[in-house]
């Protein structure tokens, strides 16, 4: 039966010939697994089509729609978090798969005459490659696709005539509706349709010309060539299994791909390109002003320059590797120096404390959002899942009123105390630790005159038993308090001399703020209502009276947002 089904296909398709004609290729030298890398990439490129297909199903590609929908399909939708990892970590896969086809052409000469057009179109398609990772990457419309984006989009628009290709692709001067279209449009459309074509170019070269030989005499060259089926086809299917079960245990080690908190035009997000165009991102560090054009333009543009020429230039005759070592070592350092470059972005990036904060509060953002989106999200944008949150307003309110000079975990502010943890053991004993830390009063315009307490001053011990005292002081606003440790906390905050600025009884004035329930609700709220108050900062304040600016619903508002900034402390002593 299944002869006859195949009988009547093949009189109308001719399935046999074309079988015929894939599968026997003669292979000069024989099967090689050196040759699966073309294949690999054929199937990495047809897998990220059918895994497209199925996330344009739940894509909304616009400004207003875009993140919600990514979030709706990696949280909600059942294994959409697997698919749109895949679809993810494919993009790597494809870089590196042609990279590493890239070497293996290089080492084996497959540029040389007649094959210089084989080579061109490979070119073409790792650039294309290339710009499927780029505009892919900000179609989630998150934090760090739109922020990492952004800066490779003004990369573009300081070239030379720049300006006007970052405007088309932005559809106007800044980031919107259009410019998520536009990225959806080249990603889902232009580009494949580019690769598609090249890739029917580039086989079509390919069975041409054939696979380029490996030096050897003739004769053994003959005596070795083998069909490309069943050896070659086997070592093919071979590779292109492993590569999907890696990509499919990676998936599942990372639990798909990251989803940072909706774009904000107005944070200040500190992005980096995915690691496939790290490189171009140091390169950036080392030329600043006028000298930008060398990382931008020049170097890119003779690098380029050189593997177009690359066919054309080595008028060497042999293929052999090391009688074309010239080119080969010229194009390996090439290599090399973008290897180095993406390594050392990474180590400083690693070693970066101030990046590494940032980039663990954005993941805590984007959980956050997450979790919120899944109550649904309003019409009006991804950035409207924050108003899920019953304390939305106090935020925005804290945003709009203290957000200048105040940060929360390192971002915003920056001119006075981070809230964050406010008052808490942890931070009370940082703070008498070091009171000039940036953290504290080491970056604002107050003046404190009270000095550090190292370990030579105070033990930790010692340092244990004065924040207990203080905790004490706020009464109930922290964890329950151990009793002696307080009391022995006193003593030592009267020897040490502490009792001369701050005095412990309500109401009653020194040089340093009364601790009398510092950092409680009620301590906050006359805070943000008036810091010159006598007791607490008098003459040295250095914070606006906003008793006068808002309503007392608003002040009590932020006074509730900063004490839940404080941390849960389970036990005494933190």
């Amino acid at each position: 039966m299944l002869r006859k089904v195949v009988d009547w296909i093949d009189e109308r398709a001719g399935i046999r010939a074309l079988w015929r004609y894939a599968a026997d290729e003669e292979i000069p030298g024989g099967a090689n697994m050196r040759y699966v890398f073309g294949s690999v990439l054929m199937f990495l490129f047809m897998q990220q089509v059918v895994l497209g297909i199925l996330l344009a199903a739940y894509y909304s590609p616009s400004a207003t729609d875009a993140w919600a929908s990514v979030a709706y399909l990696n949280d909600q939708v059942t294994a959409g978090w697997f698919l749109r990892g895949l679809h993810h970590h494919g993009s790597s896969a494809m870089v590196i798969v042609t990279v590493l086809h890239f070497l293996q052409v290089l080492v084996a000469g497959a540029y040389k005459k007649p094959r210089e057009l084989n080579w061109l179109t490979g070119l073409a398609m790792g650039g294309i490659v290339l710009a499927f990772a780029l505009t892919g990457y900000l179609l989630p419309w998150d934090q760090k696709g739109y922020w990492a984006t952004q800066v490779a989009t003004s990369i573009m628009g300081s070239v030379p005539g720049g300006s006007v290709l970052q405007t088309l692709l932005q559809g106007g001067s800044e980031y919107g509706n259009f410019t998520i279209t536009r990225f959806y449009t080249l990603h889902v459309f232009v580009l494949p349709i580019g690769l598609a074509g090249l890739l029917g170019a580039h086989i079509y070269l390919f069975r041409r010309h054939g696979v380029t030989p490996p030096p050897l005499p003739e004769a053994e060259l003959e005596k070795k060539t083998q069909r490309f089926f069943p050896t070659q086809a086997f070592y093919d299917v071979l590779a292109m299994t492993v590569t999907g079960l890696i990509l499919v245990i990676v998936t599942f080690q990372t639990h798909g791909s990251e989803l940072y908190a909706p774009a904000q035009p107005a944070s200040n997000f500190v992005a980096r390109p995915e690691w496939y165009f790290l490189f171009l991102f140091q390169l950036l560090k080392y030329f600043d002003g006028p000298l930008q054009i060398v990382a931008t333009v020049i170097i890119p543009g003779a690098a380029t320059t050189w593997l177009v020429m690359l066919p054309f230039v080595d008028k060497a005759e042999s293929k052999r590797a090391k009688d074309r070592m010239p080119f080969v070592m010229g194009t390996a350092t090439l290599l090399a120096g973008v290897a180095a470059l993406t390594a050392i972005a990474l180590v400083e990036d690693g070693n970066n404390e101030k990046y590494q904060a940032g980039l663990v509060e954005a993941r805590k953002e984007a959980d956050y959002t997450r979790e919120l989106a899944k109550k649904g999200v309003l019409p009006t944008g991804g950035e409207a899942v924050f108003e899920n949150d019953p304390k939305f307003a106090a935020k925005s309110l804290f945003k709009e009123k203290c957000g200048n000079c105040h940060a929360v975990n390192g971002i915003g502010g920056g001119e006075a105390p981070d809230m964050a943890d406010y008052s808490s053991r942890e931070w009370l004993s940082a703070f008498i630790r070091n009171p000039e830390e940036e953290r504290f009063f080491g970056g604002t315009k107050h003046e404190t005159e009270m000095e550090a307490y190292g370990p030579d001053k105070l033990s930790d011990a010692e340092l244990s038993a004065v924040v207990e005292y203080l905790a004490s002081l706020m009464g109930e606003d922290l964890a329950p308090v151990d009793g002696a440790l307080a009391k022995k906390g006193k003593g030592l905050f009267e020897s040490k001399d502490c009792i001369d600025c701050h005095m412990q009884e309500p109401g009653e004035g020194a040089d340093g703020p009364n601790l009398h329930a510092h950092g409680t609700r009620a301590w906050v709220v006359r805070m943000i209502t008036d810091s010159s108050q006598e007791d607490l900062y008098g003459d040295n304040a250095k914070m606006p009276k906003f008793g006068s600016k808002l309503s007392k619903e608003h002040i009590d508002q932020l006074a509730d947002y900063v004490v839940s900034l404080r941390a849960k402390e389970q036990k005494s002593g933190g």
